[in-house]
């Protein structure tokens, strides 16, 4: 009997419960339709003006790859020596 109570006690509960987050969810949606939109704006394109120091460092890099591309023609030409004399 008193297990039963208890049974009906909570079942109340849970009834309440589910009804305010129902009635919540239901507010919440409502209020959240009614929040005006903001319009994208499209901003203008700015041409990119490398610093002094930006400069530097893309010449490094582009002096490092023309190293790197010689080193590796000098090794290719190596090896098809290499190659033409196991032949």
């Amino acid at each position: 009997m008193k297990r039963k109570q208890q049974y009906e006690a909570s079942a109340k509960i849970a009834m309440v419960a589910l009804i305010g987050i129902v009635l919540s969810l239901t507010i919440n949606i409502a209020i959240g339709k009614h929040d005006p939109v903001q319009e994208a704006k499209a901003q203008e394109p700015t041409q990119w003006t490398p610093t002094p120091l930006e400069q530097r460092k893309m010449d490094s890099l582009y002096s490092i790859d023309a190293s790197t591309k010689n080193d590796i023609d000098s090794i290719r030409s190596m090896i098809d020596a290499i190659l033409i004399k196991l032949e």
